[in-house]
C-alpha cells in the first residue's frame, strides 16, 4: 500500500515539474532585459524624475544605492552620469549587467536603470524586481 502512495506522489510530481516550463512563462514574459520607460511588459516601470536634484546629487546617492545593494562598479563616470556595474544573482550566482544613466531634464535629475541577464531566454521576473528595488533605495535615500 505504501508503495502505491510513494509511486502516485512521484507520478504526480513529475508532471507538475513537466508543466512548470508552461506556468512560469504565464507568470513573467520571455524577456531577459528590462529598461524603465522602454519594456512593454513592465509599462510601471518608468524613470525617476528627481525634481530639484542635480546630475550630482543623484549620482552620488546612486552610487551609495549601488554600494549598498553590493553590486560590483564596473565603471562609474560622474561626467556622463553613467554607472556600469555587475549584480550577481544569490541562488544561482548568475551575474547580470546594470547600466544607471543620469540625465537632467527641465530642472530635474532623470535616472534610468537597464538591467539584462547575460544567461537564458528569461530572467524569471529578476531584472524588474532589481531595478524596483533600486528605484525604492534611491527613493529612501533622497528622502522621497
Amino acid at each position: 500500500m505504501n508503495l502505491n502512495k510513494l509511486f502516485s506522489a512521484l507520478i504526480v510530481a513529475i508532471i507538475l515539474f513537466a508543466m512548470s516550463p508552461l506556468v512560469l512563462v504565464r507568470i513573467w514574459p520571455m524577456i531577459n532585459d528590462v529598461r524603465t520607460g522602454e519594456t512593454p511588459q513592465y509599462a510601471d516601470l518608468q524613470p525617476q524624475r528627481l525634481a530639484g536634484r542635480s546630475i550630482g546629487e543623484a549620482f552620488d546617492a546612486a552610487m551609495d544605492v549601488v554600494a549598498a545593494m553590493e553590486w560590483e562598479i564596473r565603471e562609474a563616470n560622474r561626467d556622463q552620469g553613467v554607472i556600469e556595474a555587475v549584480a550577481t544573482v544569490p541562488v544561482f550566482r548568475f551575474r547580470d549587467d546594470v547600466t544607471i544613466t543620469i540625465t537632467s531634464e527641465a530642472g530635474a535629475a532623470v535616472v534610468n536603470v537597464r538591467s539584462r541577464s547575460r544567461v537564458g531566454k528569461s530572467d524569471l521576473g529578476e531584472n524588474a524586481r532589481r531595478i524596483r528595488r533600486f528605484q525604492a533605495a534611491l527613493a529612501a535615500k533622497l528622502g522621497r
